[in-house]
């Protein structure tokens, strides 16, 4: 099974992290202060073309933004697996266990060679709790896309429901 490979550790870490997120869609609004105090929390990852990144289940333990690359979603149904969505660079993953703790709710495994970005449920909180105005940034970016996505989700029902 494929593997997430920290990119860089040690003393080029920082720099490496810092370089990841400025380069990062998600995190466009973000100033140059606010980057270097994530670098300093955040893990970068490479992740091979099926790699899972996420696994539907395990105990969420991370934020995942996808720096470049390419996600799929998959949600397991009781004879396959169901391909939900698709998260490209600059978008995020495990927006919700971030939130509740709960379990992830779906799959997200590399639909090709990607570079991620990972803040652990800890680190996370530690920067809502230590830096109020980057985490208060942080958590208004969680809930614009946690809305967007259920937005989304409302019209496919409602379009499901009305053929």
């Amino acid at each position: 099974m494929k593997e997430l490979r920290l990119l860089d550790d040690g003393d080029s870490f920082r720099k490496s992290a810092y370089r990841h997120i400025k380069e990062s869609d998600f995190f466009v609004d973000f100033s140059h202060d606010e980057i270097d105090i994530l670098a300093r929390w955040a893990r970068v990852y490479s992740a091979d073309t099926g790699c899972v990144v996420l696994n539907e289940g395990d105990k969420s333990s991370c934020l995942c933004i996808i720096i470049d690359g390419e996600m799929n979603i998959f949600k397991k149904l009781p004879d396959e697996h169901l391909k939900i969505a698709e998260v490209v660079s600059g978008e995020s993953v495990g927006e919700m266990g971030i939130i509740d703790g709960e379990p992830f709710s779906a799959s997200a495994i590399a639909s090709k060679d990607s570079i991620v970005l990972l803040i652990s449920s800890e680190d996370f909180e530690d920067i809502v709790n230590q830096h109020i105005v980057l985490g208060n940034k942080l958590l208004w970016k969680v809930a614009k896309t946690l809305t967007a996505r259920l937005r989304l989700t409302t019209k496919r029902v409602a379009e499901l429901l009305t053929g």
